[in-house]
Order: structure tokens, then C-alpha cells, then sequence
């Protein structure tokens, strides 16, 4: 090979190994999603007066994937039998550089919460917040249980186990 084809072959091969990197990573991604698909939709939930501190409650809330399916967005309402009244707002994204799946949670309390996600098996995710920050941790847990989409939102005081705070079921519309 003479040195000019052997710079030509060398530039091809190092204009090829960046797109083969990103299509890795595109995997990466898509593998994510795909284990967060059965959330998509718009949900109606109900909680009983048992299964939430603020009485018998009722909601809904949709997982929508978004901006080209590079987010997914979760915008949740629920009134409750006691008058308290909640909004919330949660976008999942992939975080460079290895499109590890995070989330970040805003409500009308002013609360923000930043979720690391696991998917300790097929269709269930666990949002879990970052326990080196200040204050309580967070935990909030969905899965699929027949046609019902069903959840959790468990609170951890510093230094102690996380206990269930508020648990649902929701049927898909």
C-alpha cells in the first residue's frame, strides 16, 4: 500500500468510528425507552383512604414521550377527599455520556427531586433520589399488575428505611 492510500483508508476509519460510538449509545438509549414503554398513555388513578394520608383520592396523569422521543414527560393531577389539591411535573431523560436513565420532579409544594431509575424487572421502574443530598430520600416505584398500571411513593427520613407514604392503582384510558 503506498503512504497516500494508507492515509485515505486511515481518515475513512476514523470518520466511521464516531458514528458506529453514537450508534452504540443510540442503543444504549433505546433500550431505556423501551423498558419505560409501558408507561406511556394517559392513566386514571385512585387511591383509597387507606393507601394515602390525605384520604380517598383521585387522579390522573399521562407519560409522554417527547422532543424527537428524547424525554419523556409526566404530568400528574390528584384531588383528594380532605381538599388538598396536587401538580406535578417529571422529565426522564438520558444523561451523557452513557444514557443513564434520570428524571427530574417539580410540584406546586415546590419540591424538586432528582431520580436515578433501575428496572428491577419487566415492566417496573424504580425512581430512587440521590441519597447524598441533604434530607429526606425518595423512592417512587410503578409497575404493571394485569391492565393496571400500580405505584408507590415511599419517604426516607436521614438515617432511617423508607415507609410507604402513598400507594395507587390506575387503569390506562
Amino acid at each position: 500500500m503506498t503512504m497516500r492510500t494508507m492515509l485515505i483508508v486511515s481518515l475513512a476509519l476514523w470518520s466511521i468510528l464516531p458514528m458506529r460510538a453514537q450508534g452504540a449509545a443510540d442503543k444504549a438509549g433505546d433500550s431505556a425507552w423501551k423498558k419505560l414503554e409501558f408507561l406511556l398513555g394517559k392513566w386514571t388513578g385512585t387511591a383509597s383512604e387507606k393507601d394515602t394520608p390525605l384520604g380517598a383520592g383521585q387522579g390522573g396523569f399521562s407519560f409522554e414521550a417527547e422532543l424527537n422521543q428524547k424525554i419523556i414527560v409526566r404530568h400528574n393531577q390528584a384531588a383528594y377527599d380532605s381538599g388538598v389539591r396536587h401538580d406535578d411535573l417529571m422529565v426522564i431523560y438520558l444523561d451523557a455520556p452513557n444514557d443513564t436513565p434520570r428524571a427530574i420532579y417539580f410540584d406546586t409544594e415546590g419540591h424538586v427531586i432528582r431520580y436515578n431509575l433501575t428496572f428491577p424487572a419487566p415492566n417496573r421502574v424504580t425512581f430512587e433520589s440521590d441519597g447524598t443530598q441533604p434530607g429526606p430520600r425518595y423512592r417512587l416505584t410503578y409497575w404493571l399488575s394485569g391492565r393496571a398500571l400500580d405505584g408507590k411513593f415511599e419517604v426516607a427520613p436521614p438515617g432511617a428505611e423508607y415507609k410507604t407514604y402513598m400507594s395507587w392503582t390506575s387503569k390506562k384510558e
